[in-house]
């Protein structure tokens, strides 16, 4: 065996070399350890976008399913105010036939106002 002479300090070969197997085998571990974590992280990252699509995809197709949703509320509401205005003429038609048949009996005297109910009810 050769001893290398490093300022009074004698070092076996052997023990130099073990010393830098164990370091390189040290520093292969730390890699191979790095590159798990990473692989992992990947793995979990390509899951969570995933998820996060998926969850996406389910939020858009709540979000398209409440706009048509509105979308059939606004066609109802069209249709009710078509109703409503309908309805209001309807009830203004009335009202002046109403006040018209009102004036006209207002100024009948009793045999026209008896002669009239006679007439609309029999």
């Amino acid at each position: 065996m050769k001893n290398i002479d490093l300022s009074k300090v004698k070092i076996n070969l052997n023990i130099v070399l073990w010393i830098v197997v164990v370091f390189l085998l040290f520093l292969v571990n730390q890699m191979s350890n790095n590159y798990q974590l990473k692989s992992d992280l990947s793995k979990y990252r390509k899951k969570d976008k995933k998820e996060i699509e998926k969850n996406i995809d389910n939020r858009d197709k709540i979000i398209e399913k409440l706009e048509a949703e509105n979308r059939n509320y606004k066609i109802e509401i069209q249709d009710m105010v078509i109703k409503i205005d309908s309805l209001q003429r309807i009830k203004r038609k009335i009202q002046i036939k109403y006040v018209d048949r009102i004036s006209n009996i207002k100024i009948m005297d009793s045999e026209q106002i008896k002669n009239y109910w006679d007439e609309e009810f029999n």
